[in-house]
């Protein structure tokens, strides 16, 4: 078969990232997760089409008003049109890519099982944009109605919702969204946590969705609630038989919100993967909530892997970058990065309810509870009860915390009421600028910990109300820390510190400038990030799952080390022929600055992806031969050229 190639070059910073290889099971893993990842990770695709299916175009640059839309040449002018329009099973709707609309959208009617109804884009160019009048309530609206595949449209506006999808009428089957961006929800006074940018959720007790796809959405600007929410609903108690079940968000940003960045409420097998969210909890004065950036409450076999929170925020508590919050049961936080975070990196709570079988694993945690009030009663590890709730079986295993409190105050913070026969924080590794490293209770068990104290005079552990700052004698006199270690360092790792490292500086073609504004100037480092990456495309044009998860967050972090100069260049090994129009069409909506597309000559195809980390002289310093994660990679750039210079993210927003 013939085998293209593109070459995508940006001369700016990034960070990569992709999905990750399908775990094995283990007969220790908490029950459900054994076949997750295989079910989850395939192409959603789009729902085949039922014969018959007819296909409607909207041009609102259009002239003429009396088309019948049945063709480009005759497209509808106006969003009446559609939404005065009940679809069938297997019709498409077409929004021509360059134009602008203006209203709500609300098309009317239902797909079927072997048929969704596919309302996406034609043409080229940018996505369609459809904008809210000044009192519509939201952008983009699906009620009471079911197999819908909606992606490569841009909305924006809306009071309280920027994508709304609700009902009361049983269980409502396959709504995908995808490629979506979602933007500007600016209502009045903030009233539910179930309102902003993209947000599914029920509008009835006893009413509920199966099949949710969010998949490639960057949804950011709003002064309501939410960036990405799925489930919910205000109504009390709601047995596990009604929540919403089989969610998958994948692939997606939010940023800038009052509010909590990507959350899954009553969810039964729930997966947030390969996802982004930063400047979250913005609420200048807290009224209804305090926010995290991704978490899950009240799930049931729900994981949260290879995602990165950074620059959250609170106007009250939290305002942390993961949380397996109070009611969950078989929820885990996997291979996910948390940094530079206002609150805490990962907690887990009880509260009222029993969260079971929690699992806290191979994760990176830097620079956490910058606030001091934060620091103060949190930690980067965050253990917590109240309200007679109970955390029961929870490990907290192989993760990597870099701690830098502005004070005097513990990494790990458990004052939880916790119990169970597995209850573990093991093979973690703490270096910590503060002598501090734990303040636990007697409910957990350590062993097979790394500590290292980075720049300070003596350590202290915290173990059952009594405090030792000698680890010999808190590791006899507890019983605990089986296998684990303790070191001074009188240097730092650079992961602690702020500023660029010396060994980078000394080895970029240019240094690191900075504008009189403070926002800094995007010079080159010479530091460069090369990243091979097999891609297929659907029959929707968008590119496959772990292609997209890769190249979203080469976005994000491209976004990070902007104004550090990182250079980023990306080669697509195409899996099969695609149409030009639609592969400029998908590379166009990944928004990735500075992108230039060409056919390198002499290149051997490759079925597996690469990413290589090369210094200014050439030199490979790290390799992968893999998709790789937020945290890895992320840890590998941050060793070189320190923590991102965030100011420099504001310019050429989103």
């Amino acid at each position: 078969m013939h085998r293209g190639f593109l070459c995508l070059t940006g001369a700016a910073a990034l960070l990569c990232l992709t999905l990750p290889p399908t775990p094995a099971a283990t007969s220790d893993e908490p029950i459900g997760r054994a076949a997750f990842w295989e079910t989850h990770q395939s192409s959603a695709g789009v729902a085949d089409k039922e014969a018959g299916g007819a296909s409607y175009y909207v041009d609102c640059g259009a002239t003429e008003t009396n088309a019948d839309g049945r063709s480009p040449a005759k497209p509808w002018h106006t969003l009446n049109a559609v939404n005065e329009h009940t679809f069938l099973p297997g019709d498409s709707i077409y929004l021509n890519r360059g134009t602008e609309c203006h209203g709500m959208l609300w098309p009317k009617g239902s797909g079927s099982s072997t048929a969704a109804i596919h309302l996406s884009a034609y043409g080229s160019g940018v996505r369609p944009k459809v904008i809210a009048a000044k009192d519509d309530e939201e952008s983009f609206k699906l009620f009471d109605q079911e197999y819908w595949d909606v992606d490569s449209i841009e909305f924006s506006g809306g009071t309280v919702f920027g994508v709304f999808v609700s009902g009361q009428t049983g269980i409502l089957h396959h709504i995908h969204v995808r490629n979506l961006l979602v933007h500007n929800v600016q209502g009045g006074e903030l009233k539910s946590k179930e309102s902003g940018l993209v947000v599914i959720t029920p509008g009835k007790l006893g009413q509920h969705f199966d099949d949710v796809l969010v998949e490639g959405v960057t949804a950011y600007d709003t002064n309501q609630w939410a960036g990405i929410l799925v489930g919910g609903g205000n109504f009390g108690e709601v047995p596990e038989k009604d929540w919403c079940s089989h969610v998958i968000i994948r692939n997606s940003s939010v940023h800038d919100l009052y509010g909590d960045g990507i959350i899954l409420f009553r969810v039964r097998d729930g997966l947030i993967n390969s996802s982004a969210a930063w400047h979250t909890g913005m609420q200048p004065t807290q009224t209804i909530g305090t926010p995290n950036a991704i978490w899950t409450w009240m799930c049931t076999d729900c994981v949260v892997s290879r995602s990165e929170a950074f620059l959250t925020d609170s106007p009250g508590v939290d305002g942390g970058a993961f949380d397996i919050d109070w009611g969950n049961t078989r929820n885990s936080v996997l291979d996910s990065y948390g940094h530079d975070t206002q609150g805490y990196c990962i907690a887990v709570f009880g509260a009222g309810y029993v969260t079971r079988d929690s699992l806290v694993k191979e994760n990176l945690c830097i620079n956490n509870a910058r606030s001091p009030r934060m620091a103060s009663y949190q930690g980067a590890i965050f253990l917590w009860t109240w309200n007679k709730g109970v955390i029961e079986n929870l490990r907290v295993e192989n993760n990597t915390v870099y701690w830098t409190p502005p004070g005097s105050f513990p990494a790990l913070l458990n004052h939880g009421d916790i119990r169970g026969a597995q209850n573990v924080f093991r093979e973690n590794q703490i270096y910590s600028g503060s002598a501090w490293f734990l303040d636990s209770n007697s409910n957990m068990s350590f062993q097979d910990n790394r500590y290292t104290t980075c720049g300070e005079d003596g350590a202290k552990w915290v173990f059952d109300g009594h405090a030792y700052k000698i680890f010999d004698e808190y590791r006899n006199r507890t019983g605990q820390e089986k296998g684990s270690t303790w070191k001074p360092e009188t240097a730092a790792p650079p992961y602690l510190g702020r500023s660029r490292p010396q060994e980078a500086e000394s080895r970029s073609s240019v240094p690191i400038a900075q504008t009189a504004d403070g926002k800094g100037s995007a010079k080159a480092s010479g530091w460069t990030v090369v990243s091979e990456i097999p891609v297929g495309m659907d029959a929707a044009g968008l590119f496959d799952p772990a292609a997209s998860g890769q190249l979203m967050i080469l976005k994000n972090l491209e976004m990070q080390y902007r104004a550090s100069g990182l250079h980023l260049k990306i080669t697509l090994d195409l899996k099969q022929p695609v149409s030009p129009e639609s592969l400029q069409n998908a590379i166009h909506d990944l928004g990735l600055n500075g992108i230039t597309a060409s056919k390198p000559p002499g290149h051997e195809s490759f079925t597996q992806p690469k990413t290589r980390l090369v210094a200014p002289d050439g030199q490979v310093e790290r390799e992968w031969h893999e998709f790789v994660g937020p945290a890895e990679i992320g840890l590998a750039i941050r060793g070189i050229l320190g923590e991102p210079f965030y100011p420099g993210m504001e310019q050429d927003r989103p």
